[in-house]
């Protein structure tokens, strides 16, 4: 019921006004109106521009959106939650937590002004790589350059895309698609080894244990003091106690690296597990590959490299590593000679968590735990 310039709603709407938006349309003679420009509050204090168009436009945008949405929907990124039927910020958070644990550091880049400055010639040259129909094409040219109504004056649109129309959410997601893209074609570059190896300190520790329980089986066999016993269970207890304090992979191998990425909308984070030296050149190489193919620019104060365990704001909450506090998990583990024993797993480290944005708690899903993942 909210009106465009035009000052019509949907209230009364009829097929034969139905009939006469087909028409023009089909006869290549609709020309969309001028989207009414408005301004909401945000919560830095700012104000965010909306476009609101017509009714009429409204339903036409609706059904050029349907066309497009069943084109893209089935090639876009798993990596990409907004706008999407089935996705949400909750689902964005959710696949950090489920698979960015041990990661090192967080890539945070904001695009400035990113739904004004969408270039049109760029986005409407990729949708014509996978639309072979010039007629479309030049429906959705038209409405990217309708123009605005501010405080009733006309403004011409060379760039951008209203935010508050109806197709401009998947119109974005065309032309960040191209970063999905981009960021899967790093990462399957970047990506590196099967599995951390081993802490050299972690392994001696282990060996020491195993040389004591064979001195303690040797001693039982032989029916010797059992103090023996007793002063080798306590050495053994002490050992643990030390390589408890240590991780049992090296965090820092280097035959070991990963790039995660998740999107929503242009809203992004990209984490890594490698060097601080991997990050900042990854970090270089989106903003060239934003600047030279996307014609976008970023935010230098809002844009760095950050340790995980400082964590990064994400979709108003904040995006952290911690390690888990709970004693762990009991798990099996081979004995020598055969056979298992069980034995107290410890908590991962390296977990992800999201804080709300006033530090107040972690947000939760249906019946789950606080967010952090466990991979």
């Amino acid at each position: 019921m909210t009106p465009g310039v035009d000052g019509q709603t949907f209230d009364g709407m009829t097929l034969a006004r139905l009939d006469r938006l087909v028409q023009s349309v089909t006869e290549s003679r609709y020309r969309p109106r001028p989207v009414r420009r408005v301004y909401i509050p945000k919560g830095n204090g700012k104000m965010r521009p909306l476009g609101i168009p017509t009714a009429d436009d409204r339903i036409v945008q609706e059904a050029a959106r349907m066309i497009l949405a069943a084109i893209y929907e089935p090639v876009f990124s798993q990596h990409s939650h907004g706008f999407r039927a089935g996705r949400s910020c909750h689902t964005a958070l959710e696949e950090i937590r489920n698979t960015w644990t041990g990661v090192k550091w967080l890539i945070e880049v904001d695009v400035r002004g990113f739904f004004d400055n969408i270039d049109h010639d760029i986005l409407l040259g990729l949708l014509a790589r996978r639309i072979d129909d010039p007629l479309f094409i030049d429906l959705i040219g038209t409405m990217l350059k309708a123009g605005c109504v501010d405080d009733w004056k006309f403004e011409r649109t060379y760039s951008g895309t209203p935010q508050g129309g109806v197709i401009s959410p998947l119109l974005a997601n065309i032309y960040l698609h191209e970063l999905d893209l981009f960021m899967e074609e790093m990462r399957a570059g970047f990506d590196k080894g099967v599995k951390r190896r081993a802490n050299p300190a972690y392994v001696a520790h282990s060996r020491q244990i195993a040389v004591l329980r064979k001195e303690i089986d040797a001693i039982r066999a032989d029916g010797a003091d059992r103090s023996e016993v007793r002063v080798r269970l306590a050495r053994i207890e002490a050992v643990k106690q030390d390589r408890h304090k240590l991780s049992s992979v090296d965090p820092m191998d280097p035959d070991f690296r990963r790039l995660r990425y998740c999107r929503y909308a242009d809203d992004f984070l990209v984490g890594v597990i490698g060097s601080k030296a991997d990050a900042v050149r990854i970090m270089a190489d989106i903003q060239r590959f934003l600047a030279d193919r996307l014609n976008l620019a970023v935010s230098p104060e809002k844009t760095g490299v950050r340790d995980a365990s400082k964590g990064s704001p994400f979709l108003g909450f904040h995006v952290c590593a911690f390690t888990l506090r709970s004693a762990g998990t009991m798990a099996g583990r081979p004995k020598v000679g055969g056979g298992t024993r069980r034995v107290l797993r410890r908590p991962t480290r390296g977990e992800y968590q999201a804080v709300g944005a006033t530090g107040s708690g972690s947000m939760r899903s249906a019946g789950a735990r606080s967010l952090a993942t466990s991979t």
